[in-house]
């Protein structure tokens, strides 16, 4: 029905006509810029109209809309939408029909063939309510037209943009208003989904309407033809139901079912419909036709109508004897009856039949089911587009492939026979139609006519009507007087043409001597006239009139028609349906329109839905799709959920999407999902969602609405960018009673958390410890782009269109392309890990490939990839210029920038970014209303003035209404950085574009630069460009070096000198040695900072981070301190072992119990607010385990003896003793209420018992072994007991009834803990393991690795958010609880820690150990210490210098080795992977460069360290286990796992030999081997202590030494002399090689010695050990001669065994130590006489305080507590604080167990060592 849209109206010259429109296709005016920009997305500029190219038939909003229907009483279902129709570019051409060889008189009324009618509405805005149905079913049928042209490739764009026209040409039946709207739907998916949305629930509605009156007939049926097929399927199924239903025919109910038919869209029926409605018209034909005539009238026309369809749909399924001659029965009966109407319509009904095949025989199926003479007529209409010529071609091959099946008739148009020449009247001829079964011309050629009707072919039309054959036949001219009749009734044509209707019928009645000689036709005219002069159309009423006069008929004598003369039904006045879907409350209407703006506002080409962890502190491999896990948690209980990213990670990229995907799946009534900018609300902290809807224009009463009855879903995006600190749930009240029901999903950049950072976003109960409280919170973590992702995202990126132009005239790279290229830059992939950044680097490959020849010799930065996108994006929108199109104010202001458009855009951006720094404190969103702002800083860059607006519209900014921000934060962020440091643009040729060399000075003389304005600290990302910068650029560094030199004299120029010296060291920039006397600098973070003997006097440090700062021999006098922040808190020092800590519940006492052999247990009582001994007891026995009570009054005591003991803490006097157990008491712990403690013991039992009279209440049995922990859970209920049978036992602590039982895979339990909140139990394994358990089902949880011994303690934080676990391993470890992430390893201690408890504000955590020591923990500082480290080499096994002493080779334990610049750190590793291997040998001499190593088959193989070159297999033995190669690397010694020892030449890979078999004679392990210098010799140390010496020539020994320890290292002195072993004991023992002397023992080191290392001039020793220390021993010699060493330096600051040792070959003294911290050092060896000064060069991974040698003196502001936190690490003193508690304070961290008992300390060390080395 809506064929040939939009092609011209009529311009029939007639009496009647109307003027023409214009011109077809003007194109003046569309730019080649607004089709560029269109197809980019970017604004259009303004453009003239394009005129359409025909005119429309639209009519105004004041005139009420016409309907949308088929243009004749029996249309066919050809008549579909828009969609499916072929593309007229030009009208048909007239052609006449055959003229008779008689002469016929013809009156051209109708002049001119017309596009189909198509009436048309005003078209609404995009995010408009539609407000009546014409007009959705006009939307529905543009739609469905899908004449928006598709996205046009590169090549297309070019074209269009010479001749945009061709988008017209394309779709020529639609005027440009039309493609205009169609373009606009086309970017407002959501817009087109509601209107087909509109459309299905409408047809729901109509449905469920068990009353359908007329009105919403009409108004449903106008939806059919532009309905989908499910839809118009489930629409015309309830019609035929209703219809079936209805108790009294509803005529307008059948015509609407059969108009329905009529108009069904393509492939939308089918046989089973028509049959169907077939039947139920002839059973309703047959119960009424004896009734009144107006019925079967009716259903005689539905019956034609809906036989017309099926004749064309060629139906083959009707049964002959049920359907077909029942019909024809009826249809013959109603020959008796008197009404003309009826008659006429019975007998078109019956010929109609004769067209519907049925199944009566094979030859009749085939010819009736093939092409009937209307299923024929109407294809071939359709094929030659109703060419009237080609018509009767046609018919003519049809009719002989019908063989005169037409009966008597041998030519449809001949008219032989027909009732005029027979001259019989038509009401016998009508008598004669019913009773023949013959198929007669006159219904043929009806059907053309009605053909050409329904095609607006209204001049064929006219011809057929005066030249048709059959024109004399009455039921023809009955027919076509109907016709004319229902185009002069029917709105949906022009006024014109249905004057013209009107006058036709007026000249055939007045002036045809063939038409009418029947009365009945005349009668039959007259009718019809007499009626149209009734009709609310004045100008064809009044013709009708005019007519009647004119055949001197009065009007009100006329025979009136007693039907309605109309085709379909009448367009509605009203519509109630959709009005019924729309009439959603005002709400749901501002809901929708919101819809479609924010769905039309996603734009997303290029998106890689992003994987998520579970927390910060979880592995990146522990991931999962973040989406899903954001629907889970819109499907759950809780409340916010928090999404962490780094920067550029997709946190708003996927948050848009979230919404787009949540609007999507919206329904009426349900969540509400608000895409939230924080950053665009001012002061979001209140009112945040009410400020939010008033901004988007929803009313106070909507508001008020949502937020008492709806659900919203807030997606707040930005949190760190709208500079809030405060907890947005909470001061919104979110979720609160009588407040807004929401779930929170909130994103932030993980680089401005703190550690607290859950406080700002987690709900908060009134309860803090409440049980279940974690439920209301979750979070998740976007992780790096894994390979896989990035590339996806490549190839994503590869096939964008966007992509495709910046290449222009240049084919574009293939995602394999751009793969090789990232692959080839050798640090890039490491930056290029989330979307942001990887878009960047895309775009700058082309830039960077443009300038380098060897992209493999570049390094790229994160700051250069911004450079790159800047300049980019400018140059790319210059080129989008064109000068020839823009104004002349435009054109002036262009010429200057021309040829420096980027320099001007730059300097644009650089000051609007610092503008926005400067005038709204960072805030990235700039709202400008010119009206407001137009004298304010905001017009320079966003006004009218032309320069400053070719610059925006050139700069990667965003616009969001009167909004205003660049295309990401980062770049901001970026700009203001440059805005600090700016590098010179201008550069030669093949000069790196940061190569520039400024002024040192050229920072600290600009007074007005940001940097001396802002503090940038809580800045992070632009403090990272700028450490970028710092790294690429050495100038930089000098100048920020200058700025803090500034501060020392200009106060003005303290932010400068805060914010330079935290990017410095931010850059990893070391200060060792530095002159920092008197810089001002309070405020600033230099944590992790590097400032070995740096020069501190006088330095105002107030409030200043000094955190994991190395302080080593800095000095500090008289600095000022106050507010100075460490970050960790002193440790407590005992008289011996400390066994047990338990805080009181209020967190304001600790308790700590210490023994030692022999003698009693002592509890000492701590003041927790300055630490200090409050007082203390002692017990009897040996205590092994204690518990605080609730109300911290009362500590119980367990040990040996099976004594459960009481003590009151005010009196330290023992309350009583519970006996009961027959071994050792391990575990004890009070009830919650206080009431009870329990106790477990080696004997296989729990006791509990009642706290206030000591007696036993009930003996636990069932464990088969020790029971070593017992716990109780949070309510009191249950109590838990775990031990050495691998069980964990629940029981009831009220009855003593015993409870679930766990079986532990992981071996005995040692100790067990509840969480507060009750849902976990945590148990700790011998091995070193922890298992969650879910308390309440006992299934198990995560398994948490880590630890290498038993665990002997765990603790819950209060919130139940992280677990402490501390080991025999010496190490406490802290572990996420949620997931068993761990967080950070703590390894302070020295020896076997015993317990581990959390403080009650979760602030703290104590530990305990055999150290004697309680470490005292800052679990914020814990938290945040556990940031990755600059270099993570998993620590260095070997390290060797170059010859020349400039360059250190290492090799990792990741298998990688990484070459130092010796003096300054740079590091770059070089190509080479070494296999997994158990020993390393390095040889790095002038002769030979090479490394040996053993792999973990046992293989041994050489290869070259700096080529990389390749591998050489020792052959012929393959179960080494130990390697160690020659200095001049000609031999390599191997010890094999049966300390077999071979020697090999490295020259010939198969030349070995044994020098010791299977350990020698007494069968000794070897532990180690060492060459002697230049004499070839080797030593072997083994297990019992001994050394020998062999000859490799001889394999004869040569001599032995022996120590009695384990020896764990050799090494020769340079001249060969000399012989150094280390051994487990900590003792170095020195031999002379040339003489029997007693060896010389050198004693310090308290642990394992790993590594001796002899200077080139032999005359200084540096020594690693197991106890984290390297010490500097020096040679001297007596005046007799007398060698003697000593030690002169020790180097603390390790929290690792140090593994290597090695000096430099050249001056200065240098040695680099690599030690299992994965750290590389390089110190720096000075003497100056007698004073010796080991200063450090370099470092990595220096992640701990280091006091040692801190000069303290004068300071002021350091709290007691800091004094003794830097004493205890070694810094000096000079007034110790009057009143502290010297003896838990006075040992430093250097003096270690000088005055242990050997009987208990140093076997027990010595065991356990020996039992974890034979293990390994």
């Amino acid at each position: 029905m809506f064929r040939n849209m939009g092609n011209k109206p009529s311009k029939q010259p007639g009496p009647h006509a109307t003027s023409d429109t214009g011109k077809a296709s003007d194109t003046q005016g569309v730019r080649k810029r607004d089709v560029i920009r269109d197809t980019f997305g970017f604004s259009k500029s303004k453009t003239k109209d394009v005129n359409a190219t025909v005119a429309s038939h639209a009519v105004s909003a004041q005139h009420p809309p016409q309907l949308v229907g088929p243009p004749t009483a029996s249309s066919a279902s050809d008549t579909h939408s828009v969609a499916d129709q072929a593309v007229i570019s030009t009208p048909p051409v007239d052609k006449s029909l055959p003229v008779s060889v008689e002469t016929k008189r013809t009156s051209n009324i109708f002049l001119e063939n017309l596009p189909a009618p198509m009436m048309k509405t005003e078209l609404p805005a995009v995010q408009y309510r539609i407000e009546v149905t014409q007009q959705l079913a006009y939307c529905c049928a543009l739609i469905r037209h899908g004449s928006s042209p598709p996205q046009a490739t590169a090549a297309e764009l070019e074209e269009q943009a010479r001749d945009p026209a061709i988008i017209l040409q394309k779709t020529p039946n639609l005027d440009k208003k039309e493609l205009d709207w169609l373009a606009e739907m086309d970017k407002n998916l959501p817009a087109k989904e509601r209107i087909s949305w509109l459309g299905t629930r409408m047809v729901d509605e109509f449905a469920k309407d068990v009353l359908k009156d007329s009105t919403e007939i009409a108004e449903i049926v106008l939806l059919g033809p532009v309905l989908d097929k499910e839809t118009y399927r489930s629409l015309l199924s309830c019609t035929i139901t209703a219809f079936e239903q209805s108790v009294l025919l509803n005529v307008d109910l059948l015509q609407g079912l059969v108009q329905l038919v009529q108009v069904a869209p393509p492939d939308s029926l089918v046989s089973d419909d028509l049959v169907k409605i077939l039947r139920v018209l002839r059973i309703c034909l047959q119960d009424t036709h004896q009734q009144s005539s107006a019925h079967p009238f009716h259903l005689t026309l539905a019956l034609s109508r809906l036989l017309d369809v099926m004749a064309e749909h060629k139906v083959k399924d009707l049964n002959r004897v049920e359907d077909h001659e029942p019909l024809s029965g009826i249809l013959s009966g109603l020959k008796g009856s008197s009404d003309p109407y009826l008659m006429y319509q019975a007998c078109y009904a019956f010929q109609a039949l004769q067209y519907v095949p049925d199944d009566e025989s094979a030859l009749q199926s085939v010819l009736r089911h093939g092409t009937g003479v209307v299923n024929g007529l109407i294809q071939v209409s359709g094929v030659f587009k109703l060419d009237l010529e080609a018509v009767l071609e046609g018919l003519s091959n049809l009719q002989e492939a019908l063989g005169g099946i037409i009966g008597v008739d041998n030519d449809v148009y001949k008219g032989v026979n027909s009732v005029m020449e027979s001259g019989r009247g038509v009401l016998d001829g009508l008598k004669e139609g019913l009773s023949e079964g013959k198929k007669r011309p006159w219904y043929a050629a009806i059907r053309v006519a009605q053909a050409l009707l329904q095609a607006g072919q209204l001049k064929d039309l006219n011809q057929l009507i005066y030249e048709a054959p059959c024109r004399g036949d009455p039921l023809f001219q009955w027919g076509i007087c109907q016709l004319l009749g229902e185009i002069a009734s029917d709105v949906i044509w022009d006024t014109n043409v249905r004057q013209q209707a009107d006058d036709l019928l007026g000249d055939l009645y007045r002036n045809d001597s063939q038409w009418g000689k029947d009365e009945s036709v005349k009668t039959w005219m007259l009718s019809i006239i007499g009626q149209l002069s009734t009709v609310s159309d004045q100008a064809v009423k009044t013709i009708a009139i005019v007519l009647l006069k004119d055949i001197h008929q009065d009007q009100s004598t006329t025979t009136r028609l007693p039907y309605p003369l109309r085709n379909r039904l009448p367009p509605p006045t009203l519509s109630p349906i959709l009005a019924r879907v729309q009439n959603i409350t005002p709400l749901e209407n501002g809901l929708c329109q919101y819809q479609i703006q924010r769905k039309q506002q996603h734009r997303q080409t290029v998106y890689i839905p992003p994987l998520a962890k579970p927390s910060l502190k979880a592995k990146d491999e522990d991931v999962f799709p973040l989406l899903e896990k954001v629907l889970e948690f819109l499907a759950s209980e809780r409340q916010v959920m928090l999404v962490l990213g780094d920067s550029g990670s997709g946190k708003s990229t996927f948050n848009r999407h979230l919404e787009h995907r949540l609007w999507t799946d919206y329904k009426q009534g349900g969540p509400i999902p608000l895409f939230i900018n924080l950053p665009a609300i001012d002061h979001p902290d209140q009112d945040l969602i009410a400020k939010h809807l008033k901004a988007n224009n929803f009313s106070d009463d909507q508001i008020q609405e949502m937020k008492q009855h709806r659900e919203l879903v807030l997606i707040c995006d930005g949190y760190d960018e709208s500079q809030q600190q405060g907890n947005l749930h909470q001061s919104n009240a979110l979720n609160q009673p009588g407040q807004w029901n929401t779930k929170m999903v909130i994103s932030c950049r993980t680089q401005f958390l703190g550690s607290d950072y859950l406080i700002r976003f987690k709900p908060q109960p009134t309860d803090r410890y409440a049980s279940g409280s974690q439920d209301v919170f979750q979070e998740a973590v976007i992780t790096p782009f894994s390979k896989d992702q990035v590339e996806s995202y490549v190839e994503l990126y590869a096939q964008d269109s966007q992509t495709v132009l910046l290449f222009r005239n240049r084919s574009a790279w293939s995602p394999e392309e751009y793969m090789d290229k990232l692959a080839t830059i050798p640090n890039i992939m490491d930056l290029v890990n989330n979307p942001f950044l990887l878009t960047l680097a895309l775009k700058a490959l082309p830039v960077l490939v443009a300038l380098h020849k060897d992209l493999a010799s570049i390094r790229i930065s994160r700051v250069r990839l911004y450079d790159i996108f800047v300049d980019q994006w400018l140059e790319t929108n210059r080129l989008r210029i064109q000068p020839n199109k823009l104004s002349q104010k435009e054109l002036e202001a262009y010429k200057p920038m021309e040829n420096d458009f980027i320099g001007y855009g730059v300097d644009y951006l650089l000051r609007l970014a610092a503008a926005i720094f400067k005038k709204q404190g960072g805030n990235p969103v700039v709202q400008y209303v010119h009206r407001q702002d137009k004298d304010s800083w905001k017009a320079e860059f966003f006004g009218t003035d032309p320069e400053a607006t070719l610059l925006r519209e050139a700069s990667p900014l965003t616009r969001t209404d009167n909004q205003f921000r660049f295309v990401h934060r980062s770049v901001l962020e970026y700009l203001l950085s440059r805005v600090i440091y700016n590098p010179v643009d201008t550069v030669e040729e093949g000069m790196d574009p940061e190569s520039e060399i400024a002024p040192p000075t050229a920072l600290s003389s600009n007074g007005n630069n940001p940097l001396f304005q802002k503090n940038l600290l809580g800045e992070p990302s632009i403090i990272q460009f700028l450490c970028d910068r710092v790294k690429s650029t050495p100038d930089f560094e000098q100048q920020l070096r200058a700025v803090i030199d500034l501060s020392k004299s200009d106060e003005t120029a303290t932010i400068a000198a805060i914010n330079a010296i935290t990017i410095l060291v931010r850059a990893d920039v070391a200060f060792h040695g530095a002159d920092l006397r008197g810089v001002k600098i309070p405020g600033a973070d230099l944590s992790g900072g590097q400032f070995d003997y740096a020069q501190f006097q006088g330095a105002d440090l107030t409030d200043v981070n000094l955190s994991r700062s190395w302080l080593r021999g800095a000095d500090l006098s008289g600095a000022q301190m106050d507010g100075v922040q460490f970050g960790e808190l002193p440790y407590l020092e005992l008289e011996k072992d400390v066994i047990a800590c338990a805080y009181s519940s209020d967190g304001r006492m600790l308790a700590v119990g210490a023994k030692s052999w022999g003698v009693r247990p002592r509890v000492s009582i701590y003041d927790t607010s300055a630490w200090t001994r409050t007082y203390s007891f002692t017990g009897p026995g040996k205590m092994v385990t204690m518990a605080f009570s609730p109300d911290g009054t009362r500590v119980v005591f367990g040990g040996f003896g099976g004594t459960v003991r009481l003590w009151d803490c005010a009196s330290g006097e023992e309350m009583f003793v519970m006996e009961g157990h027959q071994d050792y008491v391990n575990s004890v712990a009070f009830s919650p209420c206080g009431k009870q403690i329990a106790s477990s013991s080696g004997d296989k039992t729990v006791r509990v018992w009642d706290s206030r009279t000591g007696e036993s209440v009930f003996v636990l049995e069932g464990h088969t072994d020790y029971v070593r922990s017992v716990k109780y859970s949070p309510s009191g209920e249950w109590l838990v007991s775990g031990g050495s049978d691998d069980t964990i036992r629940f029981w009831n602590s009220e009855t003593g009834e015993p409870g679930v039982v766990l079986n532990c895979s992981l071996g005995a339990t040692d100790s067990l803990a509840f969480s507060t909140d009750g849902r976990w139990i945590a148990s700790g394994h011998w091995k070193g393991e922890l298992q969650l358990w879910h308390a309440v089902s006992g299934e198990p949880g995560p398994v948490l690795r880590g630890h290498t011994t038993s665990v002997t303690g765990i603790a819950f934080s209060p919130d139940s958010r992280w677990i402490a676990s501390s080991s025999w391993d010496e190490t406490v470890r802290l572990w996420e609880a949620s997931t068993g992430t761990p967080i950070n390893t703590l390894s302070s201690h020295k020896s076997f820690v015993n317990d581990v408890v959390f403080s009650p504000n979760g602030l703290q955590i104590a530990s305990g150990g055999k150290d004697s020591r309680v470490r005292l923990w800052d679990v914020d500082s814990v938290l945040t210490s556990s940031v990755q480290q600059q270099y993570q080499i998993k620590g260095v096994w070997k390290t060797v210098y170059s010859p020349n002493g400039q360059t250190i080779l290492t090799i990792g334990g990741g298998r990688t080795v990484t070459q130092w610049n010796s003096l300054t750190g740079a590091s770059r590793p070089l190509s080479i992977e070494l296999q997994e291997s158990r020993s390393f040998g390095q040889s790095h001499s002038s002769h030979a460069n090479l490394t040996a190593t053993v792999n973990q088959d046992g293989t041994l193989r050489l290869r070259g360290l700096r080529d990389g070159s390749t591998e050489a297999i020792l052959e012929g033995y393959s179960a080494a286990n130990y390697v160690t190669l020659s200095p001049c690397g000609h031999w390599t010694a191997s010890v094999d796992r049966d300390s077999t020892v071979m020697l090999w030449e490295n020259d010939n890979t198969n030349g070995w030999q044994v020098l010791m078999e299977n350990g020698g004679r007494t069968r000794e392990e070897i532990r180690c081997s060492a060459f002697r210098g230049s004499e070839y010799q080797l030593a072997v140390g083994a297990w019992n202590g001994d050394t020998w010496l062999f000859d490799p020539q001889s394999k004869g020994q040569i001599t032995s030494k022996s120590t009695h320890w384990i020896i764990e290292v050799i090494s020769f002195s340079p001249d060969s002399q000399q012989l150094a072993v280390g051994s487990i004991d900590g003792s170095i023992y020195l031999w002379g090689l040339q003489s029997d002397e007693r060896a010389i023992k050198l004693k310090g080191h308290t642990r394992t010695v790993k590594r001796i290392a002899y200077s080139p001039c032999g005359e200084w020793i540096a020594s690693g050990s197991e106890d984290n220390t390297v010490r500097v021993w020096r040679r001297r010699r007596s005046p007799g001669d007398t060698e003697t060493w000593s030690c002169v330096s020790t180097v603390r600051g390790y929290f690792g065994a140090v593994r290597d040792i090695a000096w430099r070959p050249t001056a200065p003294m240098e040695f680099v130590t690599s030690c299992s911290d994965e750290s590389v050092r390089v110190w720096r060896v000075s003497s100056d006489g007698e004073d010796v000064v080991v200063k450090l060069l370099w470092g990595t991974n220096l992640v701990i305080l280091n006091a040692e040698g801190l000069v303290l003196k004068c300071t002021t502001g350091l709290s007691p507590m800091q004094k003794k936190l830097l004493v205890q690490r070694g810094a000096i003193d000079d007034s110790p604080t009057e009143g502290d508690e010297q003896d838990d304070y006075t040992s430093s961290e250097g003096d270690e167990f000088d005055d242990e008992d050997p009987s208990e300390v140093d076997f027990s060390r010595l065991s356990y060592h020996m039992e974890f080395v034979r293990s390994l």
